[in-house]
């Protein structure tokens, strides 16, 4: 079995924003939050958990399908937000600004193309962000996160080109991510 998802990376120049940012936020929030380190933060279009291995390549052709059929575009990070909700929060995330339209669409691709082999379509509407933190505990009640919600995100383009399918390896000092393979958009739309 292997544990997998599907994502798109970011800029070079995004992920440095981010590097510096979540050390700022870190020595803000060190006991509350456990920040996401910054070569792991991606925008993840579709987690299928995990896969028996002998899926994979048919997967793999599902994907390429839905790649194929889409042209690069570009998108920025934005404002700050939480999940479920900022009473109680439990994820920190940067929102998503630019050509969301064919962010959606693409993820979209991707639900359907991937469902005949078995994974479910979510069910909650696609919320594109970045996780940048997840909330320790029962933290999030008391958490004042003033700070990290107002906290000012320049326009850092990044030109989305590759759809990324990641082996996710759970340690105990957090997940490391392995590319299993990579789809570059080469299609018609956008």
């Amino acid at each position: 079995m292997v544990r997998c998802f599907l994502a798109i990376n970011l800029s070079t120049e995004t992920q440095s924003f981010l590097a510096s940012s979540i050390r700022k936020w870190g020595s803000q929030y060190r006991r509350e939050v456990r920040w996401v380190k910054p070569e792991n933060c991606h925008l993840t279009l579709k987690f299928l958990g995990e896969v028996e291995e002998s899926l994979v390549p048919q997967i793999e052709k599902n994907i390429l399908k839905v790649a194929t059929a889409f042209s690069p575009f570009e998108i920025s990070i934005s404002a700050p937000g939480v999940f479920p909700n900022p009473r109680y929060p439990r994820v920190l995330w940067l929102g998503l600004r630019g050509q969301t339209g064919s962010l959606g669409r693409l993820q979209n691709g991707l639900e359907s193309a991937l469902e005949p082999l078995g994974f479910e379509s979510e069910k909650r509407a696609f919320v594109p962000h970045v996780t940048v933190g997840r909330v320790r505990g029962n933290k999030g009640k008391s958490l004042n996160l003033e700070s990290f919600l107002n906290t000012h995100i320049p326009s850092i383009k990044s030109r989305i080109k590759v759809i990324t399918f990641y082996q996710s390896i759970l340690r105990p000092s957090g997940p490391t991510y392995r590319v299993l393979s990579s789809f570059p958009l080469k299609g018609p739309r956008s």
